[in-house]
C-alpha cells in the first residue's frame, strides 16, 4: 500500500456544505419573507398615528390589526420552519463530515499520524461541531438579513429623513468596537486550543498507562501534573469566555443607547415639525429590527475567528497522508498459496533517512515454510510484521503476496491471505460472537471451529451469556487476560490465512492455552507460511530457518541457540 497526501482542494471541497445538501433555497425564501413581514408592524404604527388617530371616525383599524396579527401569525411560522431546516440541515452535516473524517482517520498513514498524540486527534474531530454551527445555514440567513439593512435605511431616511443618521452612527460605532474584538477573541481562541491539546494528550496518555502509574506509585505526581495543565486551561477559557461576553455586552448596551438616541433626536424633529409621532415611532421600531441582523452579523465575526481554528485542524486532520488500496481488475480471486517475498525492504519513521529502522531487508516463503526471527528489543521485529500486514508503507523495496504486490490488496482482501497474531490482545466493544466473527463478516461455523481447536467453547459454555456475552473492550471486562488473547487469535485464524504473522502471542497464555496454542500450530505448520517472533524454545523449534534482526539488517543464523548464544556474548562484552 502507498502513501498519497491529500490535496487541499480536495481538503476543503470534503467541508464544503454544497457537498451535503445544505437546502439554500428554502432558508433563503424563507429569510425573505420574514424580513418582509417584519414591515408590517412599523407601518400599522405610522398609519395609525398619523391617519387613524387624527381621523377617529375612519374604519381601518380594525383591518390593519387584523392584517398585522395575520403578518406576526406567518413570520412565526416561517422562523419556526426555518429553525427546523436549519437544525436538520445542522445535523446532516455534522453526520456526513463525521463520517468523512472517520474514514481519512481510518485509512491514514499511521506513521505520519504519530506526529501527534491521541488526545490532540480527539481534539480535532470536536471541530466537527464547531463547522456544523457555521455551515448549517444560520450563517447564510444572517447574510441574507444583513442585506435587508441597507432597505431599512432608506425606508427610515423615507418617513424620517435625517433622523437616519442617529441609527447609522450607532452602528457604525458598534461594528468597528465588535471587530476590534474579535480579534482579541481569535487571540485567547488561539490559546485555549493549544492548552486543551497538551491537556488531552496528557490525560489519554495517564490513562492510558494507568497501571504502570499505579505500580510505581506515582498517582500523586500526575494528579499534581494534570492539575497544572487543567489550571492552564480553566485560566484560558476565562479569557475566552471574558472576550464572548464582552462582544455580547457591547451588543446589548448598543442597543440600548440605540433607542435612546433615536427618541432624543427624534423628539426634537417632532417638537420642530420635521417628522411626525407615526414617523419617529416606527423609526424607532425599524431601527431595533434593523440592530437585529447587525448583532447576529457581528455575534457571526466573534464565532468566525473559532471557525477558522476549527476548520484549521479539520484540514490538518484529513491531509495526513492516506494508504492506497488497490482494487483488484481481475474477477477471479487471486487462489492463496501462503507465498510471501520480501525485496530490499527499506523504512524510516516519518520519513527520516536518519531514523532508518529496517534496511535493505530480504527474504521469501513459500507454503508449508517458516521462519524465527530474534533481535533486541526495540531493533523492530514488530515493525517488520506491521509492513508484511500492510500497516505502515515501506520508504524502498516491496512485498508480494503470493505473487502479487500489497498494494493491489484491498482490506477485506488481504485479512484473508495474512493473519497477523499480536502480543496483546486486541477486543473491541461488543459480543464474543461479534468479536469472533469480525462483526458478522466471517461464517459462525468457521468460527467456532477454530474456537474449538484452541479449547475457547468450553470456557466460553461456562459464562452466563455465553458467546452473547458483552465485552467493552478494555481493562474492566471479567475475563482472563489468556482468553482474551485466544479470542483475538481465532478471530484471526477464523479467515484461514495462509500466511501467519506470530508476535509474541504466547506470553499472556496460560499453561493450557499455550499447549493448545502450540499444538494447533504444530498442525497448520505445514499449511501455511509462519514468521515467529517469541522467546519460547518450543515455538521457535517450530521454524525451518533462523534469523536475527540487527543494525537494521536481517542475518541468517544456524539456530535459535546459536541467536541466544550471540545476544548473551555482546551482554557480557557490554
Amino acid at each position: 500500500m502507498t502513501s498519497i497526501p491529500i490535496k487541499g482542494a480536495r481538503n476543503r471541497d470534503i467541508l464544503k456544505p454544497e457537498k451535503y445538501k445544505i437546502l439554500y433555497s428554502p432558508l433563503l425564501l424563507s429569510t425573505l419573507a420574514i424580513n418582509i413581514l417584519s414591515l408590517a408592524l412599523p407601518i400599522m404604527t405610522l398609519q395609525v398615528y398619523d391617519r387613524i388617530l387624527p381621523n377617529p371616525g375612519t374604519g381601518t383599524l380594525s383591518v390593519l390589526i387584523t392584517g398585522v396579527c395575520i403578518a406576526l401569525l406567518l413570520e412565526s411560522t416561517l422562523r419556526l420552519c426555518r429553525a427546523y431546516i436549519i437544525g436538520r440541515s445542522g445535523a446532516t452535516y455534522e453526520h456526513r463530515l463525521t463520517c468523512e473524517v472517520m474514514h481519512k482517520m481510518l485509512n491514514a498513514n499511521f506513521s505520519a499520524m504519530g506526529k501527534y498524540g491521541v488526545g490532540e486527534h480527539l481534539n480535532r474531530m470536536t471541530a466537527v461541531r464547531k463547522l456544523k454551527d457555521f455551515y448549517n445555514g444560520h450563517s447564510y440567513t444572517v447574510i441574507v438579513e444583513l442585506a435587508f439593512v441597507p432597505i431599512f435605511f432608506i425606508i427610515i431616511f423615507y418617513i424620517s429623513h435625517y433622523l437616519v443618521i442617529a441609527p447609522a452612527l450607532i452602528l457604525a460605532i458598534f461594528t468597528v468596537i465588535s471587530v476590534w474584538k474579535g480579534k482579541d477573541l481569535k487571540t485567547a481562541l488561539e490559546t485555549r486550543e493549544a492548552a486543551d491539546e497538551k491537556r488531552f494528550n496528557f490525560l489519554i496518555e495517564s490513562l492510558d498507562g494507568v497501571h504502570t502509574i499505579k505500580s510505581f506509585a506515582l498517582e500523586k505526581f500526575f494528579q499534581r501534573q494534570y492539575e497544572n495543565l487543567e489550571e492552564e486551561s480553566t485560566l484560558m477559557n476565562y479569557n475566552v469566555t471574558e472576550a464572548t461576553s464582552a462582544s455580547f455586552n457591547i451588543g446589548a448596551i448598543f442597543s440600548h443607547i440605540m433607542v435612546a438616541t433615536v427618541i432624543g433626536f427624534g423628539a426634537y424633529f417632532v417638537l420642530n415639525g420635521s417628522i411626525t409621532t407615526g414617523a419617529l415611532i416606527a423609526t424607532l421600531l425599524l431601527s431595533g429590527r434593523m440592530m437585529q441582523p447587525v448583532q447576529k452579523g457581528l455575534s457571526l465575526w466573534t464565532r468566525y475567528q473559532d471557525y477558522l481554528l476549527a476548520r484549521q485542524h479539520l484540514i490538518k486532520l484529513i491531509s495526513t497522508p492516506q494508504h492506497h488500496y488497490g482494487v483488484k481488475n481481475n474477477v477471479k480471486p487471486i487462489s492463496k498459496n501462503g507465498d510471501l517475498v520480501v525485496k530490499n525492504l527499506k523504512f524510516s519513521h516519518l520519513n527520516n533517512s536518519d531514523l532508518t529502522v529496517l534496511n535493505n531487508i530480504t527474504f521469501s516463503l513459500k507454503k508449508g515454510e517458516s521462519i524465527h526471527i530474534s533481535g533486541e528489543q526495540g531493533s523492530g521485529k514488530t515493525t517488520l510484521l506491521s509492513l508484511i500486514a500492510g500497516i505502515y508503507n515501506p520508504v524502498e523495496g516491496e512485498i508480494l503476496i503470493d505473487g502479487q504486490p500489497i498494494e493491489q490488496y484491498s482490506h477485506d482482501e488481504l485479512c484473508y491471505h495474512i493473519g497477523y497474531i499480536r502480543s496483546e490482545a486486541v477486543i473491541f466493544r461488543g459480543t464474543i460472537r461479534d468479536n469472533l466473527t469480525r462483526f458478522g463478516h466471517i461464517s459462525e461455523l468457521q468460527a467456532k471451529k477454530v474456537a474449538k481447536l484452541l479449547g475457547i467453547d468450553k470456557d466460553i459454555a461456562k459464562l452466563p451469556a455465553g458467546f452473547d456475552t458483552f465485552l467493552r473492550g478494555d481493562h474492566t471486562d471479567n475475563l482472563p487476560a489468556g482468553l482474551k488473547q485466544r479470542l483475538a487469535i481465532t478471530r484471526i485464524l477464523a479467515t484461514k490465512p495462509k500466511i501467519i504473522l506470530f508476535d509474541n502471542a504466547d506470553r499472556t497464555l496460560d499453561k493450557i492455552g499455550y499447549s493448545q496454542l502450540y499444538s494447533l500450530l504444530a498442525k497448520i505448520k505445514n499449511k501455511v507460511s509462519i514468521i515467529f517472533i517469541s522467546e519460547d524454545r518450543n515455538i521457535c523449534a517450530l521454524a525451518n530457518k533462523h534469523y536475527r534482526l540487527e543494525k537494521s539488517t536481517l542475518i541468517e543464523i544456524n539456530s535459535f541457540s546459536q541467536s541466544q548464544n550471540i545476544a548473551a556474548y555482546r551482554e557480557l562484552n557490554l
